[in-house]
């Protein structure tokens, strides 16, 4: 493709970026997260909408007749320049980290403080949910002069169940009870003694909001109705069971990591030599980023978070964008490639079943693919239309183009500098310059089975996509990637859109260094990584140890 087609095709995208209305709009001034946190009270610029209503509204507000030249040039843009995750079944999982320290007759926990409090943390999410059971310790270091210490976790026990909360509409008395077999797990694993003052929360995630304000309200109070009348443990009389925030979920998940690599807390190294660590973390709806910026002072609005941990106060840059998670992105590549189908042959949307297999330059080259697309301005059957996708097979290159295209990097920037979408975000690289990068989730597993097991860099993951999306079996095997790598590939048609994604996420979108390390994990002591951890650490900061002592009175 001419440089100046593909430049009309970036004028093109930032064009219909331009006054978007917000459907990830940034948290108010009122909202405040706990454990310390505090955001300024100021206007926060305006977000754009997801991918999918940049697309949707290019197609109802640009005017078919009035477009079709700006059609033509984007198809031409898109067209020529362009498993095996284990069934959700329920078990049990117990990390034991310092099964000796009550034993120990060194324990001295505070003043009027027990020396060990446990937690309970549900993640309701949209396959299924699943309890964490965290004990921890209060114990003071040998000649400790202070009277005040954060918890150290020593011990975890984690449950889990099937099918998740958005699987009862209309029936929240059954929701409630689903989760009957994880309180069961917290029974086992809480003495009796302490059940009265062990602290209990349900956080559901934002698969349940897909079922509508009514059924998910429902679900909640009577999952919360449930939890007071039939259990021994303390729910907290305000936001005990809601739904999260993407903002929570990315800043608990920076605590998580955090506070298991000791960069933050008493213990942490005070003169900043261990830097903190930056969190990106993948799911199906959304994405999100949490670092300390290091060199550079962050503009005044609600990406920043001010976190007191430990006594010391770390402003955080976070932003959850949500439309971006890997589902998301997925749908939102597919009705692309399908719009420019339409202006390509100058045809309706309700011909899209019939016209036959669309070929898709982000599927594996020979998979095919049935999609349902679903055009949000129209209403009744004819919104959905079921397209059968094959890959063409052109490759890296060609798909990244549309996943280019998708992510809106040409979007009118109001806080320069800019990510992806118009959000501001400071310059990474100069931003965060020392300090671990954890990338979760989704790009975990994603990876993993492709053989990169705990750490990559850009450069390599880019020649990795580059085989997978231009390769068959034959040509995986020439470049080396193991049978196992190749049996996940071979069980994902789509691949090459995942993985051009991940690292299209990474460089395009936050731009990431190309040799700078990233590292992958699920654990880090044993301890499941992701948001739980940190929401259970603050839990136990919103229940103060003098409860139980009432309690127990």
């Amino acid at each position: 493709m001419s440089p100046q087609a593909f430049d009309s095709v970036k004028l093109s995208a930032q064009y219909h970026l331009l006054n978007r209305q917000s459907s990830n709009s940034n948290l108010s001034s009122q909202d405040q997260l706990p454990l310390s946190f505090s955001k300024p009270s100021v206007p926060v610029p305006e977000q754009p909408a997801s991918p999918m209503g940049l697309i949707t509204r290019f197609i109802k507000y640009g005017g078919w007749r009035r477009n079709w030249l700006l059609c033509v040039v984007a198809v031409g843009f898109l067209l020529f320049g362009f498993r095996h995750r284990r069934s959700f079944q329920e078990f049990g999982h117990r990390s034991n980290l310092n099964q000796e320290i009550f034993s120990s007759t060194n324990c001295q926990p505070p003043s009027g403080h027990p020396a060990k409090r446990f937690a309970l943390m549900i993640d309701a999410g949209s396959t299924g949910s699943r309890i964490h059971v965290y004990r921890f310790s209060y114990c003071l270091p040998p000649n400790s002069i202070s009277s005040t210490i954060l918890p150290t976790l020593d011990h975890e026990l984690f449950f889990k169940t099937q099918p998740g909360l958005s699987s009862f509409a209309g029936r929240p008395s059954e929701a409630a009870k689903s989760l009957q077999p994880l309180l069961q797990a917290a029974l086992e694993g809480v003495p009796a003694d302490e059940r009265s003052c062990t602290p209990i929360s349900v956080k559901a995630t934002a698969g349940l909001r897909l079922l509508g304000d009514k059924d998910s309200k429902e679900i909640l109070m009577q999952i919360e109705r449930w939890l007071r009348e039939s259990w021994p443990f303390k729910l907290p009389e305000k936001d005990g069971v809601t739904i999260m925030d993407g903002a929570d979920e990315g800043v608990y998940s920076w605590v998580t990591i955090n506070y298991l690599l000791k960069t933050i807390g008493p213990s942490a190294d005070k003169t900043m030599k261990n830097a903190t660590a930056a969190v990106m973390d993948l799911g199906g709806a959304s994405t999100q980023i949490v670092f300390e910026p290091q060199q550079t002072k962050l503009e005044p609005g609600g990406h920043v978070y001010k976190l007191t941990f430990g006594g010391r106060t770390h402003a955080l840059y976070q932003h959850s964008h949500l439309g971006y998670g890997l589902m998301e992105a997925r749908r939102a590549v597919h009705q692309l490639v399908a719009y420019a189908e339409l202006w390509r042959k100058k045809t309706s949307w309700q011909s899209l079943s019939t016209q036959g297999p669309m070929g898709n330059p982000c599927l594996l080259p020979g998979s095919t693919r049935t999609v349902t697309l679903v055009n949000e301005d129209r209403q009744g059957p004819d919104s959905k239309q079921v397209v059968n996708f094959f890959g063409t097979g052109e490759g890296f290159e060609a798909c990244q183009r549309v996943v280019g295209l998708m992510m809106g990097k040409d979007a009118i920037c109001k806080v320069s500098p800019c990510a992806f979408g118009g959000i501001y975000q400071p310059h990474f690289e100069k931003a965060f310059t020392q300090g671990p990068i954890y990338a979760l989730s989704y790009i975990y597993d994603r990876l993993y089975p492709l053989g990169i097991k705990t750490k990559f860099t850009l450069n390599n993951l880019l020649k990795l996509v580059k085989v997978i999306c231009k390769g068959t079996k034959s040509n995986w095997k020439l470049h080396g990637l193991s049978t196992e790598a190749i049996e996940e590939l071979e069980g994902r048609p789509e691949s090459c859109l995942d993985l051009t994604f991940i690292y299209s996420l990474l460089s395009l979108g936050y731009e990431i260094d190309e040799s700078r390390e990233i590292l992958i994990s699920k654990k880090i002591t044993s301890i499941e990584l992701g948001w739980s951890l940190g929401a259970a650490i603050d839990l136990l900061e919103k229940t103060p140890a003098s409860d139980c002592r009432k309690l127990r009175s």
